[in-house]
């Protein structure tokens, strides 16, 4: 069926081909009508506006790799005129292909989620030597353009990005996989400041957000066992997230309290601890300082001195997974304490133990905080601390 509002785009090109997909002939799993066109275009003739719309990468991508910085000098090497054969091209998705009565013009037409496929670090290469005006006459770049593959462009696209890993967390993203997330925060004043794709360059990434979750994803690491993944492995969390996303949208109610909770763990740790005559200004290995300005605070909005290193916040906030629960009757998770306040009273009663035992941890390990993450022994012993003051000061 033809579609409507679809994208023209021309490719000038030295050579084209067309041939079908085998796949075609499969009937039973069909009908198919997939074509393949190859064409061999001028990298100086390549157009600026082919948008990246398959392509899970940020269109931030960035081209700056030692990798791409090689392809780059390929491709401006205007007396060795091979880079369309050192280079595996451009993949494009669209909807239809009309080639020219001569063979030297390919009308490409892009429905909304059509274009570049792979090679989208390729493409912004040449543009970018374009806009330098460093892209010589000689070089010649190959695209391939595949339509009529309707459905497949996520699997295409996973599939062909294997010079340069896709992120797993990309392709989640492109499936809506972070959908209910991006809803449930949209009114938050961080809600733009967290990266679904690679590279965006955003101050939070979300296998960050899908690692905390894990912490306090109460189905999982019963009997004993403590989410230490969520601080050695974001990307085993990410497949614990693939594999029980149902599980992890539970947390639903209480997922901005869990972002808040983070920062203020830090945050009001810090702060007990100086009212406590502590001085954690002096943790190495446990908080991070900078001698001038501040650090930003994200989920709670402000800033400080000093922030937590994640080797030592991670076992803290596993201890805190004690106060959730799925009670009984309910479909989703919630604090076992009436109210999200009472967590945070909860935590400020206890953060002095809590916070001096990961420092005297730190100094075992020379003041270092990684392996104060990674530490099964410490995970349990600050779980232990906070159900023994739950039960003690909570429980009727």
């Amino acid at each position: 069926m033809e579609k409507k509002n679809l994208k023209k785009i021309e490719l000038k090109c030295e050579y084209s081909r067309r041939f079908p997909d085998p796949l075609n002939q499969v009937v039973e799993q069909g009908p198919f009508n997939i074509e393949h066109h190859i064409l061999i275009v001028k990298a100086i003739d390549v157009p600026q506006e082919i948008p990246l719309e398959p392509n899970p990468r940020a269109e931030s991508d960035r081209i700056n790799y030692s990798i791409y910085k090689d392809v780059r000098k390929s491709l401006e090497n205007g007396d060795d005129p091979t880079f369309h054969l050192k280079n595996k091209g451009i993949t494009v998705l669209a909807h239809k292909v009309e080639i020219s009565e001569d063979k030297k013009t390919a009308a490409l037409f892009l429905a909304d989620d059509d274009g570049i496929a792979d090679g989208g670090h390729t493409y912004r290469i040449i543009l970018a030597a374009q806009n330098d005006k460093t892209c010589p006459e000689s070089q010649y770049v190959k695209f391939e353009v595949i339509t009529g593959a309707v459905d497949m462009g996520v699997d295409i696209t996973e599939g062909l990005n294997t010079t340069v890993q896709v992120q797993p967390s990309s392709l989640d993203n492109l499936r809506g996989r972070f959908d209910w997330i991006k809803k449930l925060i949209k009114d938050m004043p961080y809600a733009g400041s967290i990266g679904y794709e690679e590279n965006e360059n955003k101050e939070y990434d979300i296998r960050e957000i899908v690692s905390l979750m894990t912490i306090f994803n109460v189905k999982h690491f019963l009997s004993g066992k403590h989410p230490k993944i969520a601080y050695v492995s974001k990307a085993k969390c990410l497949e614990l997230y693939e594999h029980d996303q149902d599980s992890f949208e539970m947390l639903k109610p209480i997922l901005g309290d869990i972002l808040y909770l983070t920062d203020y763990v830090s945050l009001r740790g810090y702060e007990r601890c100086v009212e406590e005559n502590l001085h954690p200004g002096g943790w190495t290995g446990v908080y991070t300082g900078k001698k001038k300005g501040t650090q930003k605070l994200l989920f709670m909005g402000t800033e400080h001195k000093y922030r937590m290193y994640d080797g030592a916040l991670y076992p803290i906030l596993g201890a805190l997974r004690f106060l959730v629960e799925k009670k009984k009757g309910d479909t989703a998770y919630s604090w076992r304490l009436d109210s999200f306040d009472e967590v945070k009273k909860c935590f400020e009663e206890i953060a002095p133990k809590l916070l001096t035992t990961t420092y005297n941890l730190s100094l075992r390990y020379g003041r270092k905080p990684n392996p104060i993450g990674k530490d099964d022994n410490h995970w349990e012993q600050l779980s232990q601390a906070v159900e023994l003051h739950y039960l003690r000061t909570r429980q009727i």
